[in-house]
């Protein structure tokens, strides 16, 4: 085989250094892609644990208000209760009043007619009085 002239070597396409030069600016733009999605990953796992932070915060704040419910809720509960003892016992302090009016009311009867009874010995023995006098005067 005949060696080719050295111009006709010369004379072909080259596309060697232009396949060089197109992988390593597609190296470069990869590279490139995986610094951004490096970075991009960086800062929204900053923020993801920016936002479980923030999430566990109110999950406690919901928890210590669950607890301030349930501790008002008692309260009210033992409230309620009191109340309605205080209710039982102001309706049995007023049925006892009621009882000691009606009583009083009784016994003021009971004193009206005892002074109209003791008005009357009075008178009685005013009269025996008088009578005993007129009979020890006809005596």
């Amino acid at each position: 085989m005949a060696i080719a002239p050295r111009n006709s070597r010369r004379s072909s396409i080259d596309i060697w250094p232009g396949f060089v030069d197109a992988l390593s600016q597609l190296l470069m733009v990869i590279i490139f892609i995986l610094l951004v999605f490096t970075a991009g990953q960086f800062y929204l796992g900053t923020a993801l644990s920016g936002r479980d932070q923030a999430l566990q915060k109110l999950q406690h704040q919901v928890d210590e208000l669950a607890n301030l419910l349930a501790l008002e809720r008692q309260s009210n509960e033992e409230l309620r209760s009191g109340t309605a003892a205080l209710s039982s016992q102001l309706q049995s302090a007023v049925a006892e009043r009621d009882q000691l009016k009606a009583d009083l009311a009784s016994m003021k009867k009971k004193l009206v007619a005892a002074e109209s009874a003791m008005e009357a010995a009075a008178s009685l023995r005013a009269k025996v009085v008088r009578l005993e006098a007129q009979l020890k005067g006809k005596k």
